[in-house]
């Protein structure tokens, strides 16, 4: 029988005064972009800093009294603590990039997120999605940018990868222990903790609030495993990363999205800005309307005026299955009430969700969700940019695809926290350490030339060592039951600290291809058993605990490595974390990527690996299918899509083959004076062109100055007097649809169409009827291109004309385009709605065009 506590309560260490700074360093997750502050928790004690995962606030509590007394008799590490604690208060009170370029502007910015990876010390993470949102915290703390984040807090995160001696991946979850980590529990001034609640069908769902610091950032992350949950349903809600059921989805939806809007009101923040990461979060984007409807007096469509012009959303899925979506009956069950105090009816709520108005067979989408309140919207590449404005042209109907109004911003990588230690001192060296705070400025990585290649490739060569080294001490601890017997004694003979290494880490999907280097088991076999040019290939990654495809893949790569002898030359790490991928990123001298184009979004792990030297190639896709310029890495293939996958994979598994053993095996040995010349040129060129462009550092720019800085004067535009300016619009936006269809283009004409020329002005005039609507309502264009055997205009512009006269109903425009090419050219007139507060020209979806 297991007794129950009557009472609980939290011990934690009790520091000396000597050394009490330590709890606030513990207690900021700054030192893990920071190497010297990481030392500092390494010197206390080595052995125990791995034991606890690198988690600082559980190094401090499992350390004995008579330990903590010693450090703080110890005057080198007191001094040390000094000079890290100097240090960090330097930083978070420094004059931030955001103060010095936007003294004036004023207001926040919430960053909603399902997940975010700080530090593999805080599992609540999954992949590609968390580490992206975790270094965008980062950035923004770097650069001052007025920020929160908001999340959830789950009780057993990610699930921990088990892999069987068959090679079939089991699933482990482990309990974190929220008191052991840096977070602090948002209270009352009474020191009872805040608790809040949001509706679901069975009742009340509670939930508390914790706080997390990231530099300069606090991030709120919502935990509804608390004692006044009485239904182990809804205590579980925030119990596993990406688990559970459909009605789990749900409901941890609703507790970020709703549950997050009502963390930030009850703790006094009122963000200007809001931003939703991926459409999981997208109910807050309702709950923010709900807030304002009380907060003004106003309906819902004139406070979405507000919310949509002020609102971003950034959406990293480029393919419509893997877009969040709920079927109705799910999802009137959970908002059957809730659509009433929105003032809407059950229709035009659902249509909010729907990309077609009124399909009773259509489920609701988070992602069409975010794109209907939100002005700002982007992918995560210029490619993946291109393939959100195909998937979703249907929501903007009369408006050509590449006009859709979803903009890209390419994804980025917080460059001091992947960088290894070795490489970020050969950049204070030759680079100055400015590149630690300007890293987007590309003057700095210019210099990487003067960097000897001796030096360089010596580097380059440690991380090597050390990744070798690191992975057989991996294999001994923690992958035993995984070998075969036979295996775990030659352990300390795998991998070759001198051949070429090549890295494959990443969520097993199946559209990620891992089994591609694995089609021609014969011709891989030859190309790492060379003995005179040796390869070895790591791999690693999870597949969802429901993905059976993706379990089969890890099980297929297990078993052909075990049937072609191949366990010393392949090795499969399992439990692939933030650990593991700096440990690759840094120590492997090429990155392989696989996907089928264009299913890849961006992709960061290869930009991690480039800022360390390591070479990558990939498939022309997501950030490579930018970044790639033939001198700064190996592309397979030359951006081509197929129809038939069976027919791609052999194509590309062929050009992968003849690339490795034509191009990136010869280049890696041919050694002058024991260097690889030409492959360090490569290296260089790869940091050169990557480093600064795909850091976050500039991504958060971009966020900043195309989404933040626009929204937040917009803010300022639609609240002010009692939110004039929304119920303003509201009012325009209302006898715009109500006369719309009263808009008509009458008559087109052009003059002086004799002897056209390329770069002639064509001079072009037409008549409109605009009904009930004034010139001021609309602006009239000239939309001109080439045209292509199918009379379709491409290689399209356009150009404003002037009104030069109104005559009754009949307005006359006029105006000139230089024709842009030779060969057929044509043009045509369109009308758009135009107001001085809206973002975007088709933000109303309509668009009259002359008749076609």
């Amino acid at each position: 029988m297991k007794m129950k506590p009557k009472h609980t309560f939290v011990v934690n260490a009790n520091l000396p005064h000597q050394i009490e700074t330590l709890k606030e360093l513990a207690y900021n997750y700054w030192w893990c972009w920071n190497s010297d502050a990481r030392e500092l928790f390494i010197r206390i004690d080595r052995d125990l800093w791995e034991e606890v995962n690198h988690n600082p606030v559980l190094l401090l509590n499992k350390l004995p009294q008579s330990k903590l007394l010693q450090l703080a008799q110890q005057a080198d590490f007191t001094s040390y603590l000094h000079y890290i604690h100097g240090k960090f208060l330097h930083y978070i009170n420094s004059h931030s990039w955001f103060k010095k370029s936007y003294e004036h502007v004023k207001g926040q910015i919430a960053y909603f997120s399902p997940e975010y990876g700080i530090n593999e010390s805080f599992p609540i993470y999954s992949g590609g999605l968390g580490i992206l949102s975790g270094d965008h915290l980062k950035s923004a703390s770097d650069l001052g940018i007025p920020l929160v984040g908001v999340g959830l807090l789950y009780q057993q995160g990610y699930f921990r990868q088990h892999l069987q001696q068959n090679g079939w991946q089991t699933e482990m979850y482990l309990y974190n222990d929220f008191y052991s980590m840096p977070l602090v529990l948002i209270r009352h001034e009474n020191g009872e903790p805040i608790i809040l609640d949001v509706d679901l069908p069975e009742g009340k769902a509670y939930f508390q609030i914790w706080k997390l610091n990231v530099g300069r950032i606090n991030l709120f992350l919502l935990d509804t495993n608390i004692d006044l949950n009485s239904r182990d349903e809804y205590r579980d809600i925030t119990d596993q990363l990406y688990g559970g059921t459909r009605e789990t989805r749900i409901q941890q939806e609703i507790i970020l999205g709703i549950g997050g809007m009502r963390a930030l009101k009850v703790m006094g923040i009122d963000p200007e800005v809001i931003h939703i990461n991926e459409g999981h979060a997208a109910f807050a984007l309702l709950e923010r309307i709900r807030f304002y409807m009380e907060k003004y007096g106003t309906d819902f469509h004139t406070t979405k005026q507000i919310v949509k012009n002020t609102s971003v959303f950034t959406t990293h899925t480029p393919v419509p299955a893997g877009n969040e979506m709920f079927k109705l009956d799910l999802f009137e069950k959970y908002f059957n009430n809730y659509y009433q105090q929105l003032g809407l009816s059950k229709k035009d709520f659902i249509e909010l969700g729907q990309v077609e108005s009124s399909n009773v067979h259509d489920e609701f989408s988070m992602t069409v969700l975010g794109i209907k309140l939100t002005a700002y919207e982007n992918g995560v590449s210029k490619l993946h940019g291109s393939v959100s404005r195909k998937m979703w042209k249907d929501i903007w109907k009369c408006f050509p695809e590449d006009e859709i109004p979803i903009k890209h911003i390419t994804n980025g990588v917080h460059t001091q926290t992947w960088v290894a230690r070795e490489f970020s001192e050969l950049y204070d060296r030759y680079l100055s350490p400015v590149w630690r705070t300007d890293t987007d400025n590309p003057e700095i990585w210019d210099k990487i030339s003067i960097i000897p290649n001796e030096e360089i490739w010596r580097e380059k060569q440690r991380r090597r060592v050390r990744l070798v080294l690191f992975i057989r001490e991996y294999l001994k601890k923690r992958q035993k039951e995984f070998l075969l017997p036979e295996q775990v004694s030659k352990i300390s003979g795998f991998l070759d600290p001198d051949a070429l290494t090549i890295g494959f880490a990443r969520r097993f999907a199946t559209y990620k291809r891992a089994l591609l280097i694995f089609s021609d088991m014969e011709r891989l076999k030859r190309i790492l058993l060379n003995s005179e040019k040796p390869v070895q290939i790591i791999i690693a990654g999870k597949a969802h605990p429901h993905d059976v495809q993706g379990k089969e893949v890890i099980q297929t790569i297990i078993r052909r490595i075990r049937e072609y002898g191949l366990e010393g030359h392949v090795v499969f790490l399992e439990d692939y974390d933030m650990v593991i991928s700096r440990m690759m990123v840094k120590g492997c001298d090429v990155w392989l990527n696989n996907p089928i184009r264009p299913l890849e979004a961006s992709g960061t792990s290869g930009m991690k690996a480039a800022i360390n030297g390591t070479l990558n190639l990939s498939i022309l896709d997501g950030w490579w299918d930018e970044a790639f310029n033939a001198k700064n890495g190996f592309a397979i293939g030359e951006g081509e899509e197929y129809n038939n996958q069976d027919h791609q994979n052999i194509i590309e598994s062929n050009s992968l083959y003849d690339l490795l053993e034509q191009v990136v095996v010869p280049m890696f040995y041919n050694r002058l004076s024991r260097i690889p010349q030409s492959w360090v040129n490569f290296m260089k060129e790869s940091i050169r062109t990557i480093a600064g462009e795909y850091s976050t550092h500039r991504m958060v720019k971009n966020y900043a100055e195309m989404f933040y800085i626009p929204s937040l004067k917009n803010f300022q535009k639609l609240t002010s007097n009692g939110a004039d300016g929304s119920i303003q619009l509201r009012l325009w936006e209302d006898k715009v649809k109500q006369f719309w269809s009263s808009v008509e283009i009458i008559d087109i004409s052009i003059k002086d169409n004799i002897n056209t020329y390329l770069g002639k002005p064509i001079h072009v005039s037409t008549i409109v009827a605009l009904g009930q609507l004034k010139p001021e309502d609309v602006t009239v264009q000239v939309y001109y291109g080439s045209v292509n055997p199918h009379n379709e205009m491409i290689d399209v512009n356009y150009e404003t004309l002037g009104l030069i006269k109104s005559e009754a109903n009949y307005h006359y425009y006029e105006g000139y385009y230089n024709c842009p090419g030779t060969g057929v050219q044509g043009f045509t007139i369109r009308i758009l709605p135009r107001h001085d507060m809206m973002v975007n020209s088709a933000d109303l979806y309509l668009c009259a065009w002359a008749n076609q």
